[in-house]
């Protein structure tokens, strides 16, 4: 299958690193535009009201208890977050960010029943597909988000637990046009399959000096994901 991502060059970048901004949040994606991000990683989440909005948790604390991002809408967030120092911030908010600095864009979808949204926001935002990746969506999801826009590019995601998964069944199987797999998954032979496959390699979430060099130099990986963008640059 022909890849439609473009290439991203070097390491596309989850956020700005701990000193900085608190991630999700337009201040910190702006840090890492300013410390030459080649990419921004988003999780995205649904207020009630149907707005997609950048956030990790899938919960904030309001009078000391957890709330689901779902159950308030967006100008509720916005009023309870304007004083602090994580403002809720919008999907529309990070494509701005990153069509302004002219590099691309990883969403990491974290919530089924959305697929839709997610769509329509991707279609109306004018955002090159050139430079964008939806991943995180179980295979439901993508089935769903490519019968609403064939044209979206896919990734599929895999965290440490998820080891025993890889096999040549898998590795054959994978209908994707990316993957972004946690760092400790990534192996010289199992990224040369992908690429032959024609599918980018994204490693996750590597904050490490050593790590970040195994994937560049020996994975010879696409990007890595980090939270440590400044440290990747001196390396």
């Amino acid at each position: 299958m022909a890849s439609r991502i473009r290439p991203l060059p070097v390491v596309a970048y989850r956020g700005a690193p701990q000193q900085c901004p608190p991630g999700s949040t337009v201040a910190s994606l702006r840090k890492a535009v300013e410390l030459r991000a080649s990419a921004l990683m988003v999780d995205v989440r649904r207020t009630r009201d149907d707005i997609l909005v950048i956030e990790h948790d899938a919960v904030r604390m309001v009078d000391d208890r957890e709330v689901p991002i779902r159950e308030k809408s967006l100008a509720d967030w916005r009023a309870r977050s304007a004083d602090t120092d994580s403002p809720i911030a919008t999907l529309e908010d990070a494509m701005a960010v990153a069509a302004q600095a002219g590099i691309g864009l990883i969403l990491d979808f974290r919530e089924s029943g959305t697929e839709a949204l997610l769509a329509r926001a991707i279609r109306q935002s004018r955002f090159s597909l050139d430079s964008i990746l939806v991943t995180g969506a179980d295979a439901t999801s993508r089935t769903i988000l490519r019968g609403l826009d064939p044209r979206i590019p896919l990734g599929h995601t895999l965290g440490p637990e998820n080891a025993s998964q890889i096999n040549a069944k898998l590795l054959a199987a994978l209908d994707v046009d990316a993957v972004t797999w946690h760092h400790r998954l990534l192996t010289p032979p199992i990224v040369n399959i992908l690429h032959l496959r024609d599918i980018r390699v994204y490693g996750w979430y590597a904050d490490l000096a050593e790590d970040m060099r195994r994937l560049r130099d020996t994975c010879k990986v696409d990007g890595v994901i980090t939270n440590a963008p400044d440290l990747i640059r001196t390396i």
